[in-house]
């Protein structure tokens, strides 16, 4: 008699090394990571860490024209812009490790011929 959640167990034993390299590397990747977000305008541009830290602002010489109400919109739009995309890239990154762990590959059959779901 096989045990399919064993099988399961014993694969996730002889992949976990491998898998949590990656996992390391994808991380260190992601540490180093940023992203962009630009104002509607084009005026503003601010890059932030994967952790959703604002590294840099770039403000066009031109946006010093906007008043200030306008340009804290314009700056707080590319924050914005700029954390949902290292956000994004966070999740990306994520779902490819995840995607690729051995408890994703998941049979929807219990080794039995009857679904588990």
């Amino acid at each position: 008699m096989t045990f399919p959640a064993l099988d399961r167990i014993e694969a996730l034993a002889r992949n976990l090394d491998g898998w949590q390299r990656e996992l390391g590397a994808r991380m260190a990747e992601l540490e180093q990571s940023s992203a962009e977000g630009v104002s509607d305008s084009g005026l503003v541009t601010v890059t932030a860490a994967a952790d959703g830290r604002i590294l840099s602002t770039e403000i066009n010489a031109r946006a010093m024209r906007l008043d200030s109400y306008t340009l804290a919109e314009e700056f707080t739009a590319a924050a914005n812009r700029a954390q949902e995309a290292a956000a994004a890239r966070v999740r990306e990154i994520v779902g490819e490790v995840m995607g690729n762990a051995p408890a994703a590959e998941r049979r929807t059959d219990d080794g039995y011929g009857y679904d588990r779901y």
